[in-house]
């Protein structure tokens, strides 16, 4: 996992923007074809995406749970389970909606809405922890906001996080 808190901002652009790209392009490709929507032709990709994006706020927020004090300390447990359970609904719920013509059950929505409150957790979780550990104390949601939304829209995110990361964990920002 070091390897996210030691790559340049632009190395993270361009593998998460160009594997967010290349997902595009083949989910496009193969609704080009003719033929049905193969569901691993959404599946795959989105998995690919989901551990390069959930890999990224995995690395931050424990690197920075584990620099904090531990009078500053939140377990990252309750938020990694939350990754797994939404790279887990990544992978399984694309089957759901490209069934043989069929609707996708009822529970799915339940399922879908427990993710991105998972997804949504993880980025407050990390954003949060990356705040208390520049700021080196408690911080309300207002001032770890600003990273909170970095993070959710990571394409633009990724330039103004990353060489913090950097520069807390010591690499270069060149």
């Amino acid at each position: 996992m070091s390897i996210y808190l030691k790559a340049k901002h632009w190395q993270l652009f361009i593998v998460l923007v160009g594997t967010m790209f290349a997902a595009q392009g083949l989910m496009i490709s193969s609704a080009m074809s003719g033929g049905p929507l193969s569901a691993l032709a959404l599946v795959i990709p989105t998995l690919l995406m989901g551990i390069l994006f959930f890999g990224w706020l995995w690395a931050v927020s424990s690197a920075c749970s584990k620099a904090l004090p531990p009078e500053l300390k939140s377990s990252p447990i309750p938020m990694q389970a939350g990754l797994v359970y939404a790279l887990v609904y990544l992978v399984f719920g694309g089957f759901f909606f490209f069934g043989a013509g069929k609707q996708p059950p009822g529970y799915v929505i339940v399922m879908h809405l427990l993710a991105m409150a998972a997804i949504f957790y993880a980025l407050g979780f990390t954003a949060k922890q990356l705040v208390k550990l520049e700021q080196g104390q408690d911080v309300s949601f207002f001032s770890y906001s600003g990273p909170f939304f970095l993070f959710w829209f990571f394409p633009i995110g990724i330039w103004f996080i990353q060489p913090k990361v950097n520069q807390l964990f010591g690499a270069s920002n060149a």
